[in-house]
């Protein structure tokens, strides 16, 4: 399927596509109602109950790494040498000291960026791109927009395809893809023109084969798969607005009152991101190790 849609059966699959765009809209204003980082932190933690219950746990580990990775840089930056920082916490080989204003402002910024990330992330494994283009036009979007929308997300999986297939295709012609650094940026520009000609030629067929299924014909269209709302559907919906009620008193009536954040749970944060980032870095590096020594032993 050239989608990143992974097919379960689960909760957040059963539901109709026009709740999960919902969701993830609810996502977005939550975490930026809730400006404290302990309670980011608490609505990430939310959201990974359903990465476990819609059986996405792998996937979601290897899409959510890049994010990991901007959150850990975020953090250690903004910690050190943002001017808001005024209060000392944490100091580091005697002259990297992180503040409270700015460790405070980094968190927020980075758990933003991993809970709408995750929510993001669970919406397109979760929704197969039929389903969403036929939402939205029973949401009256038109027909044309709706066809966009989908295009877009099947030609990110054909593109990556087709790529891997131009380097193993130049691979065999004794291309070198494992030299060094700037080497293989080098190597990648023999890429980039059989790339763009096999998009092009794919564009191509996509406007034939929509002309012959009368793709530009006015009148109502119909759609091989259909999608309702049911009672589950209404069910989220109303835990979602009871959630959000309770963000809007919390941020009207006690964030002014009450700090949810302390230096333990700041330093804590940013020292379990450098973890997770020093386990990333060993995995990559324990991969190109092993490839190395595969490609010999080959």
């Amino acid at each position: 399927m050239n989608s990143l849609y992974i097919p379960k059966d689960s909760l957040l699959h059963r539901l109709d596509p026009r709740t999960k765009m919902i969701f993830v809209l609810f996502v977005v204003i939550s975490s930026f109602l809730l400006n404290d980082p302990a309670l980011q932190l608490i609505l990430l933690a939310a959201l990974l109950p359903l990465v476990v219950m819609s059986k996405l746990v792998k996937p979601y580990l290897i899409s959510i790494q890049f994010l990991i990775l901007f959150a850990v840089l975020i953090m250690t930056v903004h910690g050190i040498y943002n001017p808001v920082g005024k209060t000392p916490i944490f100091e580091i080989f005697g002259e990297f000291t992180f503040k409270y204003e700015s460790m405070v402002f980094a968190s927020v910024m980075s758990f933003r960026i991993l809970v709408i990330g995750t929510a993001a992330v669970l919406f397109v494994m979760t929704t197969h791109p039929s389903d969403m283009a036929a939402a939205l036009v029973k949401w009256k979007v038109p027909h044309s927009f709706a066809f966009i929308l989908l295009s877009t997300f099947q030609i990110i999986p054909i593109i990556a395809r087709e790529a891997k297939i131009v380097m193993e295709a130049q691979q065999a012609r004794c291309l070198d893809v494992k030299g060094s650094l700037v080497q293989r940026v080098k190597n990648l520009v023999p890429m980039f023109a059989p790339l763009f000609i096999i998009t092009f030629m794919k564009v191509h067929q996509l406007s034939y084969v929509l002309e012959c299924r009368a793709f530009s014909r006015k009148g109502t269209k119909t759609s091989l798969r259909e999608t309702k709302i049911t009672s589950l559907d209404y069910s989220f919906l109303l835990a979602m607005l009871v959630v959000l009620l309770f963000e809007v008193y919390l941020k009207l009536f006690m964030m002014s009152s009450v700090h949810f954040t302390t230096n333990s749970l700041l330093i804590d944060s940013l020292i379990g991101t450098w973890i997770i980032f020093s386990f990333l870095i060993v995995k990559f590096l324990y991969k190109r190790l092993h490839g190395m020594v595969g490609g010999e032993v080959s």
